[in-house]
């Protein structure tokens, strides 16, 4: 671990830009290696965290958390509560040290998807987390976890059903997408390109069980026309 910067957690919290170079100096070399692949920019991830306290989020779980970059910006960048799950037990470790070494009020749970209740959240953050199931060996992080496109679509099949069922207020951001279908029973709230991609806020505006899901390009597609709509109104 090199040297901090101890301006960084001060700008965050004052809103001022922070770069990615400089925030990772709180890992390893290894793990910053990988930063611009596999973890949040930090502008992205401080936009999220302003749209998702802007829709009062309580409990914000950041699903495939790795370094736990992202829960570290959110909670010094907006205040969120946040909690990272990761299936790599040493990734949760380094997140934790970070998170420590920031004064970020962040907590990482070690596990997958398969073994957690999302009752205590009401808003979920996923940068295509179940993606690393479809690279091919070489591309991903490591060979720790078993890795599968059976896996993939178990994954995608459990947070589909969160979604489903979570109570309507729910909120969640996506980056990359998640590759998974959008209930119907969301609005798409916000959208933005960011980063390298686009970002994107959903809530679940209607109680109940969708009658169908959609693709999220697909939603987001149809969607536009009344998004735009409620930002000129806005304004």
């Amino acid at each position: 671990m090199l040297s901090l910067n101890h301006s960084v957690p001060e700008d965050l919290r004052n809103g001022r830009p922070v770069r990615d170079n400089i925030f990772d100096l709180v890992y390893p070399e290894p793990v910053r290696r990988v930063s611009a692949r596999f973890w949040t920019p930090v502008t992205v991830a401080a936009m999220a965290a302003r749209w998702l306290e802007s829709l009062g989020a309580r409990a914000v779980l950041d699903v495939g958390s790795g370094a736990g970059k992202f829960c570290i910006v959110a909670n010094l960048s907006a205040g969120c509560k946040v909690w990272g799950l990761e299936q790599r037990e040493h990734l949760v470790e380094t997140a934790r040290q970070a998170a420590s070494a920031y004064g970020a009020r962040a907590q990482y749970l070690h596990g997958t998807i398969e073994g957690l209740d999302p009752a205590p959240y009401d808003a979920f953050y996923l940068f295509n987390p179940f993606g690393e199931n479809l690279y091919h060996p070489a591309e991903q992080l490591d060979g720790v976890p078993e890795l599968s496109a059976l896996r993939y679509m178990n994954d995608l099949s459990i947070m589909e059903h969160w979604l489903d069922c979570a109570a309507p207020g729910t909120c969640f951001v996506t980056y990359h997408g998640f590759g998974g279908r959008i209930p119907s029973t969301y609005d798409l709230v916000r959208s933005q390109a960011k980063g390298c991609d686009h970002l994107r806020l959903w809530q679940k505006k209607h109680a109940g069980r969708a009658a169908d899901f959609k693709l999220e390009v697909e939603v987001a597609r149809s969607q536009a026309g009344k998004l735009a709509v409620r930002r000129t109104r806005g304004r």
